[in-house]
């Protein structure tokens, strides 16, 4: 009896003995796994882990450290700005047109232009005596006839009774403020037909500023300004915005 419960006793022994070892892992018997490899996967370069024992390690392992790499020095975007030109004829937009073409490309200058149409009025004047500019003006407020007092112009001092986009139309008017009783107005030819321009370079970059003082170079008397911002919303609002000094009704 007692040798059968050794037996048993020295048996178990031996089974759990190869449990612990892993023996018996083929049959579904073992002790449980402690470790995660799925987290193995997930480490970077764990051959540079150091452990630190105190502050001289630390310092010893930061003195040794590899400088960090410089950062990019790829040359950045170079911030460019919008240049325009004053009012230009014909001639000068003539010497320009080579110059763009050779300077820069394409897309970096716009030629706006502005067509005027000839204007014509029926005009009294002039009156180089303030007594006789009085005595027309007296006359004119008297026939009930709208006018406009000109100043500082070729035609000063004189009056306009009216412009218009045509010589016939103009004669026209003349004839209805005759049958008003104007009598010594006549019809002129205020302005006449022209075509102007004006250079705009929407983006000029520092690589450009050689070919902005070659065009400047061109335009004696027209200096090549920046063109104006445009508003952002908060200054939108502010100038749509009603004086606080405006008195109310």
């Amino acid at each position: 009896m007692w040798r059968l419960m050794v037996l048993l006793l020295v048996l178990l022994n031996l089974g759990v003995f190869a449990r612990g070892q892993g023996w018996l892992l083929a049959y579904g018997l073992g002790p449980t796994q402690q470790h995660e490899p799925q987290r193995l996967a997930q480490q970077i370069h764990p051959e540079a882990l150091v452990v630190l024992t105190d502050k001289a390690d630390a310092a010893q392992v930061a003195a040794s450290a590899p400088e960090p790499a410089p950062a990019s020095t790829s040359a950045e975007p170079v911030a460019s700005s919008c240049w325009q030109s004053g009012e230009l004829n014909e001639a000068q937009v003539d010497t320009l047109r080579p110059l763009l073409a050779a300077k820069l490309p394409p897309e970096a200058w716009v030629l706006d232009e502005s067509r005027l149409p000839a204007r014509w009025m029926v005009y009294m004047g002039p009156y180089n005596q303030a007594t006789e500019l009085a005595k027309k003006r007296e006359q004119l407020t008297d026939l009930k006839v709208k006018f406009f007092v000109l100043s500082n112009t070729a035609l000063s001092p004189g009056f306009s009774l009216g412009v218009f986009s045509t010589e016939e139309s103009a004669k026209t008017g003349l004839q209805d403020l005759v049958k008003r009783g104007v009598r010594s107005a006549r019809v002129i030819q205020e302005r006449q037909a022209s075509v102007t321009y004006h250079l705009r370079l929407p983006s000029i970059s520092a690589a450009n500023q050689a070919a902005l003082d070659s065009l400047q170079a061109a335009l004696p008397g027209k200096p090549l300004v920046l063109c104006p911002q445009p508003l952002t919303p908060p200054e939108q609002a502010a100038a749509s915005a009603p004086s606080a000094a405006t008195s109310q009704p």
